[in-house]
């Protein structure tokens, strides 16, 4: 083991550590009435500091404070959740790889104190904590619990205290939705992708046999955590059941087909207009894509099936998009990468997914996704493909200029988590039933979506970096 793996080792051991010595108090204290107790206080608080930030620092930490008191009210487990939660928002690099442990420990711990045991099932587990219908089931709990004890209190009713409390949690309970798309989802996101990345790097030699191995090697544990199939078993999964076809046809078909219902159920850009799910051409929409009208303008105006993929160098996804969303411009250019590793939300990862043109612009590479890259494409395409937004463009002088009109997107998905894993799961089972794969939002699983400036621009540049790197590494040569 190297020096920087050893310290890596040491680092994860030590979050590790810090949290299973309070492990047992917390778990005990989400266990019936002392769950309640904690829950209610913490989420009238939560509701009071909400009401009165006044930025969005403490708008965000008072979400993040009315999550952790609902979801200790989850009997058993809650409180091990609000715990371990609690460190990894404060330091999601440092505690996000031994999550799954974690997760481990706090199931093992509540068997210790449950009549009833819960499964070892980290993943499952995860999912619950972001699972909205249920969290809402657990607050209805707390508010009705917590509007009864100040009900209880002759000036907390003359002030209007409970009435008050009460509109206000339902209020919450409406956007729940939002605010763990918001605050939870990426912390769980984070949790996954830094537990696998870090088996990964743990077990790379795993699936190499070994000659020297007896059969007196111990069974595997049957109480370490589980954890998705390896990139290596899906990626050979995918090369044996479609020989024929490029892999990358595949992946990328399955995340063209997740980034087109993500645009279009989470960003909402035509969801009421567009008639089903994974219908392909057939699909049908009741309102047409325009200048005027939210929808997907380019592959015919359809939205992809969850199917492979020909060899397009276009623009990925072209949408009349919703100016609130979309950083005030009508229209957004989606480009989307997907990998059967692990995802990462770095600059310098997602810039590696980027295709470079042998021509280059003003003495520089032309890189996908910049915008003499996406202006050629608009104006090649304008006059037949997009013909119906051709006065939002006219005022322009050259390709480049269309930047004024759009915003862009760059969505980077792992299939092997959930959305993508059911996904590609559909079609290596061939399950044809469109039920299989409904699932397309970041809030089970691990889908990065970066957009806007500079954020995108910064990736283009990480791009520039790396090739003036390579270029200057082989002329040392």
């Amino acid at each position: 083991m190297s020096n920087e793996h050893f310290h890596e080792e040491q680092a994860h051991q030590k979050a590790y550590a810090e949290i299973i010595k309070d492990l047992a108090a917390a778990v005990a204290s989400s266990i019936p009435p002392a769950s309640f107790v904690i829950a209610t206080a913490e989420v009238a608080k939560a509701a009071w500091d909400l009401h009165e930030a006044k930025t969005n620092h403490e708008a965000l930490e008072a979400k993040f404070q009315l999550l952790m008191g609902i979801i200790c009210v989850i009997p058993g487990i809650g409180g091990g959740f609000r715990l371990a939660f609690k460190s990894l928002f404060k330091n999601p690099q440092y505690y996000g790889p031994v999550m799954f442990d974690i997760v481990v420990a706090i199931l093992e711990e509540a068997n210790r104190h449950l009549p009833k045991k819960v499964p070892l099932n980290p993943e499952g587990y995860l999912k619950l904590m972001i699972d909205v219908p249920k969290l809402q089931n657990y607050l209805n709990q707390i508010r009705i619990k917590a509007v009864g004890e100040l009900n209880q209190h002759a000036l907390m009713r003359w002030a209007g205290a409970p009435k008050a409390l009460d509109t206000f949690l339902k209020s919450l309970s409406s956007q729940l939705s939002m605010i763990i798309a918001e605050v939870l989802a990426p912390l769980v996101r984070i949790a996954i992708e830094r537990s696998l990345l870090r088996r990964k790097n743990s077990a790379r030699t795993s699936n190499v046999p070994n000659k020297t191995k007896t059969s007196n090697n111990k069974p595997k544990d049957k109480s370490a955590p589980t954890v998705t199939k390896s990139r290596g078993s899906l990626t050979a999964r995918i090369k044996s059941k479609f020989q024929d076809t490029n892999m990358n046809f595949i992946i990328g078909g399955v995340g063209e087909h997740i980034a087109d219902y993500y645009c279009l159920e989470k960003l909402g850009w035509g969801k009421e207009h567009w008639d089903g799910h994974d219908k392909g051409t057939q699909g049908i929409w009741t309102q047409q894509p325009s200048s005027l009208h939210l929808g997907k303008l380019n592959d015919g105006k359809k939205l992809n099936k969850n199917a492979s993929i020909g060899n397009d160098t276009g623009i990925d996804g072209l949408w009349r998009a919703d100016p609130k969303n979309n950083c005030g411009k009508k229209y957004a250019v989606i480009e989307v990468k997907a990998t059967t590793g692990v995802a990462k939300g770095t600059p310098k990862f997602i810039a590696s997914k980027l295709g470079v043109l042998k021509e280059k612009y003003e003495g520089k590479p032309i890189i996908q996704m910049d915008h003499f890259w996406i202006g050629e494409r608009i104006r090649r395409d304008i006059r037949t493909i997009y013909r119906n937004i051709i006065p939002d463009f006219s005022t322009m002088k050259n390709g480049k200029d269309y930047s004024r009109m759009y915003t862009r997107h760059i969505i980077v998905i792992s299939l092997l988590v959930n959305p993508g894993l059911s996904h590609i799961e559909a079609l290596l089972d061939d399950k044809k039933n469109d039920t299989d794969h409904v699932d397309h939002t970041i809030r089970n699983g691990m889908l990065i979506h970066k957009y806007g400036e500079p954020t995108v621009e910064n990736i283009i540049q990480e791009k520039h970096r790396s090739i003036k790197k390579k270029v200057n590494r082989n002329k040392s040569k």
